[in-house]
C-alpha cells in the first residue's frame, strides 16, 4: 500500500461520468493533479460555507441591533473622544 504525504488522509469518490470528463479537461488545461483540484474545490466550498454562516449571523445581528432600542444606547457615543 502506497503511504500519502504526511498530514494528509487519502479520499476516494464517485463522481459521474461527465464531471469526471470536465475534471480530466481541467487538470490537463492548469496541469495539475486531480488531487491538487479536488482540494482546491474542496477549500473553496468551505471558504463559501464558512462565508455565508457568517454573514447569516452579521445579518442577524444586525436585525438584532436595529430592532432593540437597549443595544443602541451608547451610540450617542460614537464620535466622541473619550478622555
Amino acid at each position: 500500500m502506497r503511504e500519502g504525504l504526511p498530514g494528509m488522509e487519502r479520499l476516494t469518490i464517485s463522481l459521474p461520468g461527465s464531471l469526471a470528463r470536465d475534471m480530466e479537461k481541467l487538470t490537463k488545461e492548469f496541469r495539475i493533479s486531480k488531487s491538487e483540484m479536488a482540494r482546491r474545490a474542496f477549500e473553496q466550498f468551505i471558504y463559501q460555507c464558512r462565508r455565508k454562516k457568517l454573514l447569516q449571523a452579521a445579518e442577524t445581528m444586525a436585525e438584532e441591533y436595529r430592532s432593540d432600542p437597549e443595544s443602541t444606547v451608547l451610540t450617542d457615543l460614537d464620535g466622541e473622544e473619550f478622555k
